[in-house]
């Protein structure tokens, strides 16, 4: 005897697979007799009232673990605000102290750069002490960055500014 190939075996095998028997009446009868759940109303209220305990417990313990890590403040951080502080405040002095900035004249296209100076050195002072209290926000920390940065920028437009607006030309016109 010879044995069949695989290829013989496969084209003996049945197109389609059917149960022995009959199936549907096991499925129907299991359908018809399935226990139905009926959640009545002191279930449902139950469920209810221990999700909105878990809720109220997870708010109150992130709360009360947030305030604390907000409470502590970071010495290093608040050292290393003051010393950018402390460096800032010495380029700012080193630019009025080599520019005529404070002899700008009171004009009209000198007042805005001085009136623009004034209120980023107030909005940086406020920003400052907000990083005091939250040295470890990271918008605060871009807010007052930018504000040093424009503060040093108007500075150095305003050496750009001509120191007498209204300088005599001595006997030439243009």
């Amino acid at each position: 005897m010879s044995k069949p190939s695989l290829d013989e075996m496969i084209e003996q095998l049945p197109k389609e697979l059917s149960p022995q028997h009959d199936l549907w009446p096991a499925i129907a009868r299991r359908l018809e007799t399935a226990p139905v759940r009926h959640y009545g109303w002191h279930s449902s209220w139950k469920q209810f009232a221990v999700a909105c305990s878990l809720l109220l417990l997870g708010g109150f313990g992130y709360r009360l673990w947030f305030s604390e890590q907000q409470a502590v403040s970071d010495p290093q951080m608040l050292a290393m605000m003051a010393q950018l502080r402390q460096q800032h405040e010495q380029q700012v002095n080193f630019i009025e102290k080599n520019s005529h900035f404070n002899q700008w004249q009171h004009a009209s296209l000198t007042a805005p750069l001085s009136r623009g100076v004034d209120e980023l050195r107030t909005a940086s002072d406020q920003i400052y002490q907000a990083l005091q209290k939250d040295p470890k926000d990271q918008q605060l920390w871009q807010l007052w960055i930018w504000a040093q940065q424009r503060e040093i920028e108007l500075l150095t437009q305003g050496q750009q500014l001509p120191e007498k607006m209204y300088a005599e030309k001595k006997g030439t016109r243009i």
